[in-house]
């Protein structure tokens, strides 16, 4: 279990979709983050089921409470050995709007951050967000992360439209930072 202060990340387990379902009904999830719409029980079984089969997704729990605040994931870039891209990922967050402006994401994304750099061995961190997602650009690069370029989804499929901005930390660059943040 990854732990700090206040939080601690856990697997996912199926008594967490009451929780799925809340998010996958407010729309503010659906258009900050990209959190799939989800109408009822059985799709947050569903998607429930989905989040505990992926090896590095977890929910975010206050460590007083034990009450989920939100998730954050790793995800695969790629498989190819040849590409170089197992030894990245991209990460994925959500936190409950209740829970907002009090460090806890902050405190996330460091506990994955040093998760994938250290245990992983994981060379770097890409992160995509929504272009109107100013918050989650605001704590990437309070973190270290680094904008990259944006890529507009409309010009990919009439299916989508939406712009992605994506930011890179790389192991070295956390390193420092990290060093930083314990003297």
């Amino acid at each position: 279990m990854l732990e700090s202060k206040r939080i601690y990340l856990r697997r996912f387990e199926e008594g967490d979709a009451p929780l799925l379902l809340r998010w996958g009904q407010n729309a503010r999830y659906h258009d900050m983050a990209g959190f799939e719409k989800i109408e009822n029980m059985d799709q947050a079984v569903k998607s429930v089921h989905q989040y505990m089969t992926r090896p590095e997704s977890y929910v975010i729990c206050l460590r007083n409470s034990d009450e989920a605040i939100g998730l954050i994931e790793l995800y695969e870039r790629g498989m190819d050995e040849q590409s170089g891209l197992l030894k990245t990922k991209e990460i994925g967050f959500l936190l409950d709007q209740a829970f907002e402006g009090h460090g806890y994401m902050n405190e996330a994304v460091h506990l994955i951050l040093a998760y994938a750099f250290k245990h992983k061995r994981q060379t770097e961190i890409w992160a995509g967000t929504f272009a109107n997602n100013e918050k989650s650009q605001k704590l990437l690069q309070r973190l270290g992360f680094h904008y990259v370029y944006t890529v507009d989804y409309s010009q990919v499929s009439a299916l989508f439209s939406f712009k992605e901005k994506y930011y890179l930390l790389k192991k070295e660059e956390w390193l420092k930072i990290d060093a930083n943040t314990k003297s």
